[in-house]
């Protein structure tokens, strides 16, 4: 069987036998994978720097019986300043995990993994604060799952959003009206709703770029867990 060439960022490593790796990869076209880097965590392994979390690389990789070992891998980026900063690395952590709890093989993310390197290239450049970095993430996640919330009127009876007088609440289909607000909803100031459409207006990379402050951040957290409670908790 020809061997199989894959961008891909490892999602999860875990240790294997003596000195080998199970990395959990997130490859272009191919979507998700499970390889074996044997040798990765001896100390002169040629794929130790390849074998950890966050790390993009270029992979080939050879189908074995029942799972694909790596025989060549060369780092495109390993995103090493998340290191450096706790705060930042928590943020990519939860990224990372979110894909990791929730796709499927054999299905194509390619939209998705461009969405994770963009989230984790404005982590390490350290230019907004990681917890804006991480929502924006999460609603971008949404949105390619196809549960991205609506936010243009009330879900409940269509009210435009600049009808709604009595303030605006957001559920986990999005935005509804006072009189049609859920037990698990919670009100979102104009702020928040701005930033969100924000949000979903702009292409990936740009959708990372705006000024918030950090009341806006929390509301928009706030806001996704419910969404994300609803659909996969």
């Amino acid at each position: 069987m020809q061997p199989v060439k894959a961008r891909a960022i490892v999602l999860r490593e875990y240790e294997a036998g003596e000195s080998d790796k199970r990395l959990l990869l997130l490859c272009k076209t191919h979507g998700r994978i499970l390889a074996y880097a044997r040798g990765a965590r001896k100390p002169k392994s040629k794929f130790m720097a390849v074998a950890q979390i966050f790390t993009y690389a270029d992979f080939v990789l050879t189908k074995g019986q029942g799972f694909y070992a790596v025989s060549q891998a060369e780092v495109i980026e390993s995103f090493y300043p998340l290191r450096e900063d706790y705060d930042r690395l928590m943020a990519a952590y939860a990224i990372i995990e979110t894909c990791e709890k929730t796709l499927w093989d054999n299905i194509n993310y390619d939209q998705l993994l461009l969405l994770i390197l963009k989230a984790l290239q404005n982590l390490s450049k350290a230019k907004f604060a990681p917890e804006q970095i991480k929502c924006v993430f999460m609603y971008r996640f949404f949105a390619f799952h196809g549960i991205g919330p609506q936010i243009d009127a009330c879900v409940i009876c269509n009210m435009s959003v600049n009808e709604i007088s009595a303030g605006t609440f957001i559920c986990a289909e999005g935005i509804v009206c006072k009189n049609h607000r859920p037990l698990n909803s919670r009100l979102l100031s104009m702020d928040a709703l701005a930033a969100l459409k924000f949000i979903q207006d702009s292409d990936i990379a740009q959708s990372f770029q705006f000024s918030a402050d950090v009341r806006v951040i929390s509301e928009l957290n706030q806001s996704a867990k419910i969404i994300w409670d609803a659909h996969f908790a």
